[in-house]
Parts: structure tokens; C-alpha cells; sequence
């Protein structure tokens, strides 16, 4: 009656839509969650869901930097600078910036499906085999060979993101006062 195959493809194809909507709720938790500390929780479960996606797609290596990279050091990082900072529930008002935020979401989600409908795509050229898809090896041929410029970019821009905080959390220094 019931072909196994049959019934293993259905069941990981419920199982990637369940992990996938999963996801996409907890990045919407994070956009419109207004206190820091619930926005980083939703965050580390997202990165959580990606992991398992990779998982799902047999991308072993992903998924763990996705665990251990992400959602452990970064976002555990985070989560320290919100406590050290003193994350304050934010007050939520109607403004011409919310709506212009609200209608970039409503074209991203037009544009995803839109690339949904079109269908699947094809590799153009890959020397990669699908045997390594998803591994260290793979990931390292990719990023050191064809896309060195954009990696080493995107290092640049992490730093100066550091700095960045780094500058803007500084607060005063007021000394206490002797008795």
C-alpha cells in the first residue's frame, strides 16, 4: 500500500516546512518583540532553526558553525551587552520610519515569492561535487578561490561594526562622591 520512500519524503518535507515556518515566526518575533532581551532569545531560536535546516539539507559543517558560532558565542555575546547595558523595553509609536520599515518587509516578502513561483534553479557552472556540498573543504574552496574580495569585505565591515559599538556604549563615568 504505503511506499516507504514515499512516506519518507513526506515526512521530512513536513518536517522542513514545520522547522522553516518555525523560523520565519521567530524572526518575526524578533522584529516586533519591543524588549531586547525577548529579541535576542528569538534571534538564538532562528539560529537554531537555520542549524537544523542545514542539518535537514546535509550541510553538517554549517549547521555546527551555525550552533557554535552563532548562536553560542555571537548571541550569547549579545545577550551579555544587553544585560551590561540595561535593556529597557522600548515604547512602540506610529511613525513615517516604522511604515517605511513595514513596506520593505512587505517587498522582501514579495520578492521571496516571487523567487518561490519561478522554481527551481541550476548551477550555471559548479566545480564543486554535490558529495562535498556543505563541507569544510567545499566552504573553503568557495570563499579562498572565487569570493576572497567579498570575504575579506565582509571582515572590514564586521571590525568597523565593533568599533562602532564599542563607541556608542560607552557611557559616562561619574565617580561616587566620598562621605
Amino acid at each position: 500500500m504505503f511506499d516507504l520512500a514515499t512516506v519518507f519524503e513526506f515526512t521530512r518535507d513536513t518536517v522542513i516546512f514545520t522547522v522553516g515556518i518555525t523560523a520565519v515566526l521567530a524572526s518575526l518575533g524578533v522584529i516586533l518583540c519591543s524588549s531586547p532581551i525577548y529579541c535576542a532569545l528569538y534571534l538564538i531560536s532562528h539560529m537554531i532553526c537555520l542549524a537544523l535546516l542545514f542539518l535537514l539539507y546535509n550541510a553538517e559543517f554549517l549547521a555546527a558553525v551555525q550552533i557554535i558560532v552563532y548562536a553560542g558565542a555571537v548571541m550569547i555575546l549579545f545577550l551579555f551587552i544587553i544585560a551590561l547595558l540595561g535593556g529597557k523595553k522600548e515604547i512602540q509609536e506610529n511613525s513615517l520610519e516604522r511604515s517605511i520599515a513595514f513596506t520593505f518587509i512587505l517587498t522582501l516578502a514579495g520578492e521571496l515569492y516571487l523567487s518561490a513561483t519561478v522554481g527551481p534553479t541550476q548551477q550555471i557552472e559548479g566545480e564543486i561535487s554535490p558529495e562535498l556540498f556543505g563541507t569544510a573543504k567545499a566552504i573553503g574552496l568557495e570563499l579562498y578561490s572565487k569570493h576572497l574580495i567579498a570575504f575579506e569585505l565582509a571582515s572590514a565591515l564586521l571590525l568597523v561594526a565593533a568599533v562602532g559599538v564599542i563607541c556608542l556604549a560607552k557611557f559616562s563615568f561619574a565617580p561616587l562622591k566620598r562621605r
